[in-house]
C-alpha cells in the first residue's frame, strides 16, 4: 500500500494529521486534546493504540497540547527538536499543567534538515519561518511517494518551496484573509504578528505560491489552519482556485478544505 493522509482537525483550536501506509501510522502534530485525537482516530477506523509515532512541528499549544494525555499508557515515541521539547515542557496550559510532561513522554530528539525512518516511512524535517522554537515542516515518503506538511509559517521561503516539490499531496496553511484580519477584532500587535514574516500564511501568499512557485506535481492540496475570526473557507478556496486557473502551466491538483471540528476525506496515493 502507498501513503494516505487525513487531517483529523486543523485550526487555531488544534491541529493533527494522520499519515499512514497501512502498517505504520504517524500523527503529525497533536494539538487536539488527547481524548479528541483518540475519538477522531476511532471515527476514522483506527484504534489509537495503533499509532506508531508522533512528530511535532513546534512548541505552540495548538500543535502539542495533546501529546502527554494521548501517549499515557501507550508506548508511542514523540519526535521533536530538543529545544522545542524543552520549551513545551516549561510552558503551562490553562490548567497550569506543562504543555508536555517530559517525564511522561518517550522523546526522540530531531534536528532541522534531518531524515529518519518510522517503519517504512522516511520523514524529512525542514525549517519554516514562524515565531516558535525551531519550527518544522515535514515531508513523509515511501516508495517515491511524498506527502508534504507545512503549517504555521509566515512566508513561503525558498527552502519550503523546494521541499514541497515532487509531493503527491500537500497540506498547506491558508490562515487568513488580509482584509478580514485588518478590520477584525484582534489587537493591532497581534495583527502585526500574524501578518509578519514569522507569522501565518495569508490566502494571498498561498495563491502566489500556487500561481508562481508550485511545481504542479501534487494531486491534492489541503488548505489548513484557517482562522475562524479572520478567514472564510469560501475565500481560501476561491483564492487558491483562481491561482491554479491562472498558472502558465496546467496542473492536476485538487483543492481540499480542512476544518477544526471534523476529519478531512482520505487522500491516497
Amino acid at each position: 500500500m502507498g501513503l494516505s493522509f487525513n487531517v483529523l482537525g486543523s485550526g487555531s483550536s488544534g491541529n493533527a494529521t494522520l499519515v499512514s501506509d497501512g502498517d505504520t501510522h504517524i500523527l503529525v502534530d497533536a494539538g487536539l486534546s488527547g481524548r479528541e485525537i483518540a475519538r477522531r482516530l476511532e471515527e476514522y477506523g483506527l484504534a489509537p493504540d495503533k499509532i506508531s509515532a508522533i512528530v511535532i512541528s513546534h512548541d505552540h499549544w495548538d500543535h502539542c497540547r495533546g501529546v502527554t494525555p494521548f501517549v499515557k499508557n501507550r508506548d508511542i515515541p514523540v519526535f521533536m527538536t530538543q529545544k522545542a521539547f524543552e520549551k513545551a515542557s516549561e510552558q503551562v496550559d490553562s490548567d497550569k499543567k506543562p504543555l508536555i510532561r517530559s517525564d511522561a513522554v518517550k522523546h526522540r530528539a530531531i534536528q532541522p534538515g534531518e531524515c529518519f525512518d518510522i517503519g517504512k516511512i522516511a520523514v524529512t524535517c525542514f525549517s519554516v519561518p514562524h515565531d516558535a522554537t525551531e519550527p518544522l515542516g515535514f515531508v513523509l515518503e515511501k516508495d517515491g511517494v511524498k506527502i508534504g506538511v507545512a503549517m504555521d509559517l509566515g512566508f513561503m521561503s525558498n527552502l519550503v518551496i523546494e521541499r514541497l516539490k515532487g509531493c503527491a499531496g500537500i497540506i498547506l496553511e491558508s490562515n487568513h484573509d488580509v482584509q478580514m484580519l485588518k478590520v477584525g477584532p484582534y489587537p493591532w500587535a497581534l495583527k502585526q504578528r500574524v501578518m509578519s514574516r514569522s507569522g501565518h500564511l495569508s490566502n494571498d501568499a498561498v495563491a502566489k505560491y500556487l500561481a508562481e512557485d508550485f511545481d504542479g506535481t501534487a494531486g491534492h492540496i489541503a488548505l489548513a489552519h484557517l482562522s475562524k475570526q479572520n478567514n472564510l473557507p469560501e475565500l481560501a478556496m476561491l483564492s487558491a482556485q483562481k491561482a491554479l486557473e491562472e498558472r502558465a502551466q496546467g496542473c492536476r491538483a485538487k483543492l481540499e478544505l480542512t476544518y477544526a471540528d471534523k476529519i478531512s476525506k482520505t487522500c491516497r496515493y
